[in-house]
C-alpha cells in the first residue's frame, strides 16, 4: 500500500513538472503566491500596469463608405460617352424627378426622388424637399399618399407633379 501511494504522488509530480494535465486556475496562483510570500515575510507582487488604453472608435472610423458610389445611382460600365453636368439648384424641375424609393413610419413619410437629367438626388421629408446636402429647396412642397404608393408634388408657380411607384398602375 505504501509502495502504491508512493507511486502515486511521483506520478503526479512527474506529470505537474511537465505542465500537463491538472491546471492550476489563475485565482489559485495568486492566491499561493500571496500566502508563500506571507509565509517567506517577503512583500507581494506589484500589480501589473495598464497598457495604453485603446482610442475609442466613431462611426466614421468603423464606416468608411464615404469614398464609395451612391447606392441610388445606377452603376456605370467604366466609361461613359457623356460626362454628367453638375446639377445647379437653378436647373431644379419637379417634372424631371423619379420616385425611387418610399419609406413611411408612424409619424413621418420619406421618399427618395432622383432628377433624370442631372442624377442628383433629393429627399421629400415631410412637405419639404432636400437636396443632397440636407438643404431644403426653394418654393417646392410635396406629400406622400403610401397606400397609393404616391407623392404629390407642387412648385411655388402652382404647377403640380405627381409621381408614382415603378411598376404601380394610374
Amino acid at each position: 500500500m505504501k509502495n502504491f501511494i508512493a507511486l502515486a504522488l511521483s506520478l503526479i509530480f512527474i506529470g505537474n513538472a511537465k505542465g500537463s494535465a491538472i491546471p492550476i486556475p489563475a485565482q489559485n496562483k495568486q492566491s499561493s503566491q500571496a500566502q508563500s510570500a506571507t509565509a517567506g515575510k517577503l512583500p507581494p507582487p506589484a500589480p501589473k500596469t495598464q497598457v495604453a488604453a485603446k482610442p475609442t472608435l466613431t462611426p466614421s472610423m468603423i464606416y468608411t463608405a464615404s469614398s464609395l458610389r451612391d447606392p441610388f445611382r445606377k452603376a456605370s460600365s467604366g466609361s461613359s460617352s457623356s460626362p454628367q453636368r453638375p446639377f445647379k439648384l437653378a436647373d431644379f424641375n419637379i417634372h424631371n424627378l423619379i420616385l425611387q424609393g418610399l419609406m413611411v413610419g408612424k409619424k413621418t413619410g420619406f421618399a427618395l426622388l432622383i432628377d433624370a437629367n442631372y442624377g442628383a438626388g433629393f429627399i421629400l421629408k415631410g412637405n419639404k424637399i432636400y437636396n443632397s446636402k440636407g438643404k431644403a429647396i426653394p418654393g417646392v412642397t410635396g406629400h406622400i399618399d403610401p397606400r397609393r404608393k404616391t407623392v404629390y408634388l407642387k412648385a411655388r408657380d402652382g404647377d403640380v407633379q405627381v409621381l408614382r411607384m415603378k411598376g404601380e398602375k394610374r
